[in-house]
């Protein structure tokens, strides 16, 4: 029992250890980690990233449970509530501040992928389960609401083109759609080259 104990205990030691090692590999790349918040809608669609700083162990944007943004400076919190701001930037991604903070309701930040066209999104759902699925969702603008990327709902706002509704069904039916193809998502490609 006491040699199963210290193989556990080794155990637990070495993994805070390969999660710095990771870590710092990661921080020695060429590319600056930066973090920030967006205060309006042209904020987030401009890349306008507000109180920016590079991210490290005192600077860093962090969601909690409640869907509140701490924006933590030189190690010092500053809480911003759920519908303050539009959305945040860490490390490279945009997310989008979406819905009404309810018990029934679906609200959260939305991880930008890419906004060429039609503005593709993305969202974890975490369940203790199955450890969690991502969705995926679409805008037509900043300021419009987000809908989930469905054939069903691809039907109904683009009614009048067929085409890319079909031709994007069947890149979500074979999991195609975050393809890259020309600089941006295959469904966003399919998008923009709608009527030519």
């Amino acid at each position: 029992m006491r040699n199963v104990m210290h193989f556990l205990i080794l155990m637990l030691l070495q993994f805070p250890l390969l999660h710095v090692s990771a870590f710092s590999q990661h921080a020695d790349r060429d590319n600056v980690l930066v973090n920030g918040i967006f205060v309006t809608p042209q904020d987030l669609a401009t890349t306008n990233v507000l109180q920016a700083n590079k991210t490290d162990n005192l600077n860093n944007v962090v969601v909690n449970l409640d869907k509140n943004v701490l924006l933590i400076r030189d190690g010092f919190e500053k809480k911003y509530k759920f519908g303050s701001l539009s959305g945040y930037y860490k490390d490279g991604y945009r997310y989008r501040a979406y819905g009404t903070q309810s018990i029934f309701s679906t609200f959260g930040y939305y991880k930008v992928l890419d906004d060429a066209g039609l503005i593709i999104y993305s969202k974890r759902s975490s369940n203790n389960k199955t450890g969690g699925k991502t969705f995926y969702y679409y805008s037509t603008g900043w300021d419009a609401p987000l809908r989930k990327l469905t054939k069903a709902n691809l039907k109904k706002d683009f009614a009048a083109d067929a085409a890319f509704v079909e031709a994007a069904s069947d890149a979500l039916a074979n999991q195609l759609f975050l393809t890259e193809r020309n600089g941006r998502t295959l469904i966003n490609d399919l998008y923009l080259s709608r009527g030519k």
